[in-house]
C-alpha cells in the first residue's frame, strides 16, 4: 500500500498535522507522499488518498476566505488555490479511491469542518471513505496546534492504515 497526503495550510498547523500523519502510517510500513496542495498530482493513483485542509468560515476554504487570512501575513505555506480548486481538477480520477479527510478547526460546535465538505466531495465524485472526517484543533488564527494534537495525527495515521490494509483485503 501506499498513500499520497494532500494538504493546504495557511500558517503552517495544517501542514505539521499532515507531516505527523505521514509519520503514523510510516510507522506501520506504509509509504506515504506528502505534498502541498499547490504542488499535488490530480492523476496520481495511490492505494489511499488522504487530504487535509484548514476550516475557513466553517467549512472548506474559498480564495475570498485564502486571501483574507493572507491578510497581513507576508507568506503562507500554501500561497495559491486550494483543496476546493484541486478537487475540481480531479473530481472524475476520484471514482473507486479509498480516501480519508482530514481538518484544522478551533474546536467548538459553531467551528464548522473543513474534512466534512471534502468528504462530500469525494463521495458524490464516488471515492470511497475508509474512515470518517476528522478534526484537528487549533488555538487560534495563527497561534498553532493544541499540544497534544501533533501526536494524535500521528495515531490516527497508524490506525488509518490499518483501517486501509482492512479494507483493501475486503475489497480484493
Amino acid at each position: 500500500m501506499t498513500a499520497l497526503l494532500v494538504f493546504e495550510s495557511m500558517y503552517g498547523s495544517t501542514a505539521a498535522i499532515a507531516e505527523a500523519i505521514a509519520a503514523g502510517l510510516a510507522d506501520v510500513r506504509v509509504p506515504a507522499t506528502v505534498c502541498e496542495v499547490g504542488l499535488a498530482p490530480t492523476d496520481d493513483a495511490p492505494s489511499l488518498l488522504i487530504v487535509g485542509a484548514p476550516t475557513h468560515q466553517r467549512g472548506l476554504s474559498t480564495p475570498r476566505t485564502r486571501e483574507t487570512a493572507r491578510g497581513g501575513v507576508d507568506a503562507t505555506v500554501s500561497p495559491g488555490d486550494g483543496v476546493r480548486e484541486w478537487l475540481d481538477e480531479l473530481a472524475a480520477g476520484a471514482r473507486g479511491r479509498s480516501v480519508a479527510v482530514f481538518d484544522t478547526a478551533l474546536p467548538g460546535r459553531l467551528a464548522g469542518s473543513a474534512a466534512h465538505t471534502i468528504a462530500r466531495r469525494f463521495t458524490k465524485a464516488g471515492a470511497t471513505l475508509v474512515v470518517p472526517p476528522e478534526s484537528f484543533a487549533v488555538t487560534g488564527r495563527s497561534s498553532g496546534l493544541r499540544s497534544d494534537e501533533v501526536e494524535r495525527a500521528r495515531q490516527w495515521g497508524r490506525s488509518l492504515a490499518l483501517f486501509a490494509a482492512a479494507a483493501a483485503t475486503r475489497v480484493g
